[in-house]
């Protein structure tokens, strides 16, 4: 598959699978923006826990796999699939319980237990399965079936919205629905994806098959969690700190300022999408570059990635950043355009962070996760303290809580973007000063 039909795919792929949880999160903002946005930041805050939980298997375990998985050929990866998920299910029901913490900090600012239930089971639900979900379109995109995975995310938004109007149509109270449509739709689209993987293995050789059940058997948890601790830190890290910054920010500015930042987040979440699409067909690329120690291919990605996220921010802060008449989103999320500059930030913000991923994919490939973990120490220390700093001086004007989120957001996005190139430059000077002494005549 040539690069532009992957990228092609790569966006499909990406954009369907964030557009079921932009769909659902315009349901939530629609439901409760106006009627009760002590309950939408609640929402986003239980949203925020699911990320971090399911985050945990995915970097303990699935990314590990799937690096490993670059051992085989490309049509050989998906044998891999079946024991990698089975691997991956008890350490997904356990980090699930870690949407707990949003169910903590609810209690503290009075919401009842009752009122929170809906939330805490659905995004457990979905805590369990996403990382599962997720990396079996990774495992197609590295098998060379971009176009399979992107069929999975079709599933998956078709189905997030046939069980967000069916549950609707049966009567199921509104808490129930965001997050336990996307449950639903996360179980059903692993289950598509796993269809496709066992009909590729069914067509695989014989020699094929022989070798990939060799890697197959090197493959447990103790082999993937003690490559994938250091992921599994440095993402704790990065979620746990995410959730952090908003559970001051309920607490300090109030549910309502984190459901105002939540509108606006979720306005400038397509500049995550397109990233997100990028980093499935270019991190690969990248990743096999840095493990080379090749800079100049490893360049040419970076800026492929950075070209077309800058030409992103760009055109859709002119589309989206604004309330005019053109811009359907300033009706559907009324309320994220309620305070001026808000979503103008938070698309900033988002294109920060979207810059920030081919460094980050460099450094995995370049097997650099302590690397990882120290740069991210440092810009989510600074993330943190900007955050509270924002939310402490809510009481002086109710702005600054509002725009704790995405400032602190873009804080973090900035810091990464510095701290990887000084990491990813000691790393290709260090290897050409290598070649240079190996080549040098005796």
């Amino acid at each position: 598959m040539n690069l532009r039909r992957a990228l092609s795919a790569g966006m499909i792929d990406s954009g369907f699978a964030s557009l079921a949880t932009f769909a659902l999160n315009l349901y939530a903002i629609g439901r409760w923006g106006g009627s009760n946005p002590d309950l939408l930041g609640m929402y986003f805050l239980f949203a925020t826990a699911f990320f971090m939980a399911s985050a945990i298997p995915y970097q303990l375990l699935f990314l590990p796999a799937e690096r490993e998985s670059l051992s085989l050929p490309a049509a050989s990866r998906l044998s891999l699939m079946n024991r990698v998920l089975v691997l991956g299910l008890p350490t997904s029901v356990l980090s699930a319980s870690l949407v707990g913490l949003a169910a903590i900090v609810g209690l503290v600012k009075d919401f009842t237990l009752a009122e929170l239930t809906p939330f805490l089971i659905t995004a457990a639900v979905a805590a369990v399965f996403s990382p599962m979900q997720n990396y079996s379109r990774r495992l197609l995109h590295l098998a060379g079936k971009s176009w399979s995975a992107a069929a999975v995310s079709v599933v998956q938004f078709a189905t997030a919205l046939a069980a967000l109007f069916g549950l609707l149509a049966l009567g199921v109270a509104p808490r129930w629905l965001p997050l336990g449509a996307l449950a639903l739709a996360n179980i059903v689209s692993l289950t598509v994806g796993l269809a496709i993987s066992r009909s590729a293995v069914q067509r695989m050789s014989p020699a094929d098959s022989e070798v990939a059940a060799t890697v197959q058997e090197t493959l447990t948890f103790g082999s993937l969690s003690l490559s994938g601790r250091w992921l599994v830190t440095t993402s704790l890290l990065s979620t746990g700190t995410n959730f952090a910054v908003e559970s001051i920010i309920t607490l300090l500015a109030g549910p309502v300022a984190l459901g105002f930042a939540g509108s606006a987040k979720t306005v400038a979440q397509p500049v995550l999408v397109l990233a997100s699409g990028l980093r499935s067909v270019l991190g690969p690329k990248s990743m096999e570059a840095a493990a080379a120690r090749d800079r100049t291919a490893a360049r040419h990605h970076a800026r492929t990635f950075y070209n077309l996220t800058a030409a992103a921010v760009i055109g859709y802060s002119a589309f989206a950043g604004f309330a005019w008449a053109l811009n359907p989103l300033s009706a559907l999320v009324d309320n994220a355009y309620t305070i001026p500059g808000l979503v103008v930030m938070s698309i900033f913000a988002a294109g920060l962070n979207a810059a920030a991923f081919p460094g980050r994919t460099e450094l995995i490939g370049a097997n650099r996760e302590t690397v990882l973990l120290q740069t991210e120490m440092v810009a989510n220390s600074l993330q943190l303290t900007v955050a509270t700093v924002f939310a402490a001086l809510a009481g002086a004007a109710t702005n600054f809580g509002i725009f704790a989120r995405p400032v602190a957001f873009a804080i973090l996005g900035g810091s990464r973007l510095v701290v990887y190139k000084r990491a990813l430059d000691r790393l290709y000077s260090s290897r050409s000063e290598k070649s240079r002494t190996e080549t040098k005549p005796a």
